[in-house]
């Protein structure tokens, strides 16, 4: 059965829905929805249910991220690759490391790097209060959350469906901040969240250039900040910018030993930009040149996916969103869930165990029924059995007098067979017609002038191939319109005609399909 997934990505400026379908063989895209929060709202639970029942969105099986901003993040190094010993250890390295009491946060981790004895872990700490206060949200706005990831190594995913090969920076550049994620090969190893978003490139173009914050949107979106075509730089949206090149070069440089032990052969890593701020125009140029790193847009995947994702929304846009309902699926690529301890979720056994009694029911009597369904099917098949044998004895001994043999079928398949040799053996072909019978046609039917030599005739059931010679090039066109006049012969191809350099003429190929026996009388 196809289980339906909801990656449901939370930002401050919108809420982003990726809706997709998995089936035991293939993950498909079904939509991508968007609601904007642009006006306060006195109830974001109330405007998500709206939102879900307008679209017919799934409320079971969300997929949700806490904000970057939210969680802490920690890299720890083990000099072992058990994880069973890494997944005790974790919390107790955590203490040595964060100014705080373990018991207000969730902790889980992810391997980023292992190599010999030596294992590299991605531990990320959410408060206890910013994971209730999400669940109770969604819960009023009647979602079932079954994955609670945190922003940044959860991009990773993308990889599992988009083509990231090698070190990748994925960037979300969102309205109220910025997301960073490095990969190696589609496994997530580094992941940050800066307070610099789309918001401050607009603020800062408000006050370069002295603009209401709506105008200077608009002019952003329109005109883009980085000048050319006579329009002058905006130089303090242009600093923002820098500052986010920045925070980029550092991310890739805090990684730098990860990567030096993948190897040498590792080719140069790549920015990939995505989220709404990430359309502004020239944005991946001026990246490129700034921090001498190619920079692009996150591309399309190939396939039915990627003409989903382009069909359904700007896939730039709802590249999160995607990440979160990819790591629902059966491709997954991180393995970080903040539902657990106290947030995992319960199953009421006793409550199961009512519902499904009207089902539990209602299947034993589906089963006595089909019981006895099959027993009265089996006696009833058993006595047209019966009269069916019966009937067929009678036929055998109708056109095979004597003994009626035991196993029928292989008798009347024994009788066909020779049958069918005989048929050779008198040279019976097309109904009652003998091979002298088509030769007489044929010399019937061609015209005594046109000097033909057939080289090769073989006839097999209803088909007639030959192999001839002609003096003449022409000659072909009236020997196919004659034959093709027999109403003996149902369809005829003349092919392989070619110039015979030794002789003169031409060669030339037919093949005929003997009419059937009513339309050949």
């Amino acid at each position: 059965m196809a289980r339906r997934i909801l990656g449901l990505d939370l930002g401050s400026h919108a809420i982003k829905a990726v809706e997709m379908r998995q089936t035991l063989r293939d993950l498909e895209v079904v939509q991508l929805r968007t609601l904007s929060l642009d006006d306060p709202s006195p109830s974001l639970a109330g405007e998500i249910r709206e939102f879900l029942q307008l679209h017919d969105l799934p409320t079971s099986g969300a997929v949700v991220a806490l904000a970057g901003d939210r969680v802490s993040s920690r890299r720890l190094s083990f000099p072992f690759r058990d994880k069973r010993k890494i997944g005790p250890a974790v919390p107790f390295e955590l203490e040595s490391q964060v100014p705080f009491e373990l018991d207000d946060f969730v902790v889980d981790w992810e391997v980023v790097a292992e190599q010999r004895e030596h294992t590299e872990v991605a531990a990320t700490l959410a408060p206890r209060s910013e994971v209730t206060l999400l669940l109770e949200m969604l819960h009023e706005a009647g979602v079932e959350v079954r994955i609670v990831e945190a922003e940044g190594l959860v991009l990773a995913n993308l990889a599992s469906a988009f083509e990231l090969p090698g070190p990748r920076l994925l960037v979300d550049i969102g309205h109220r901040k910025t997301t960073l994620c490095l990969c190696l090969d589609g496994r997530g190893i580094a992941a940050r969240t800066l307070p610099i978003g789309g918001e401050a490139i607009t603020r800062a173009v408000a006050k370069d250039r002295g603009l209401g914050e709506i105008e200077a949107e608009r002019l952003k979106i329109e005109q883009g900040i980085f000048g050319g075509a006579g329009r002058p730089e905006c130089l303090k949206a242009v600093e923002v910018i820098d500052r986010l090149a920045r925070e980029m070069l550092r991310t890739l440089g805090s990684a730098e030993e990860l990567l030096d032990r993948a190897g040498e052969d590792l080719p140069p890593p790549q920015i990939v930009l995505m989220g709404g701020s990430a359309r502004l125009h020239e944005l991946d140029r001026y990246l490129s040149e700034r921090t001498s790193v190619q920079a692009s847009r996150l591309p399309l995947p190939k396939g039915e996916m990627g003409a989903a994702l382009l069909a359904g929304g700007d896939p730039m846009v709802f590249g999160p969103a995607t990440a979160l309902a990819l790591r629902g699926s059966a491709q997954a690529v991180s393995r970080m869930n903040f539902r657990k301890d106290e947030f995992a979720k319960r199953v009421d056994l006793r409550q199961v165990s009512r519902d499904l009694r009207p089902t539990a029911m209602l299947l034993g009597l589906a089963l006595l029924l089909g019981g006895a369904s099959l027993g009265t099917e089996a006696f009833l098949q058993g006595q047209r059995a019966k009269r069916a044998e019966a009937a067929a004895q009678e036929i055998y001994s109708q056109i095979l007098p004597g003994a009626v043999p035991s196993n029928l079928v292989a008798a009347m398949q024994s009788a066909l067979r020779d049958a069918e040799k005989e048929a050779d053996t008198l040279g019976v072909f097309g109904g009652h017609l003998s091979a002298l019978d088509i030769l007489t046609e044929l010399s019937r039917r061609v015209p005594p002038d046109l000097g033909v030599v057939f080289e090769q005739l073989s006839i097999d059931r209803q088909v007639i191939q030959i192999k001839g010679h002609l003096p003449e090039y022409g000659g072909v066109d009236r020997l196919e319109k004659a034959l093709t006049e027999a109403p003996l012969f149902h369809s005829l191809t003349v092919g392989d005609i070619t110039g015979d350099t030794r002789r003169g003429g031409t060669t030339f190929s037919v093949r005929i399909s003997l009419a059937p026996p009513e339309t050949a009388q």
